[in-house]
């Protein structure tokens, strides 16, 4: 499937930086080896949330097959990764320091 197009505004101008829909994808158990955190789709953007103890919120994308995700209060976000991915490949490998951790992530394509 190849990457969605770019979204425009009314005017027609680019927004290179928006995604028309967005994917969430949960990894649990994430231990000292690492994780390949992936999409089944093409992506555009990617934001990595490390799960904390407190869930305030619990989001699921608008792309078929987007897994439920926990937004923590007490948990750590890393800032935006604006990149373009095809489905399938690695964004990032995250790992625990120590013991594991749950991960949740959101991306635009």
């Amino acid at each position: 499937m190849p990457i969605q197009p770019i979204v425009r505004d009314d005017n027609g101008f680019a927004l290179p930086d928006r995604g028309s829909e967005t994917v969430t994808k949960r990894f649990s158990d994430v231990g000292t080896g690492g994780t390949a955190i992936t999409f089944d789709v093409d992506v555009k953007e990617v934001l990595i949330h490390i799960e904390g103890a407190v869930v305030t919120a619990t989001l699921t994308g608008t792309v078929s097959g987007s897994d439920a995700v926990n937004w923590t209060s007490d948990g750590e976000t890393l800032p935006t990764l604006p990149l373009v991915k095809e489905a399938g490949q690695t964004v990032v490998t995250v790992a625990a320091p120590s013991g594991t951790v749950n991960v949740s992530a959101i991306a635009w394509r």
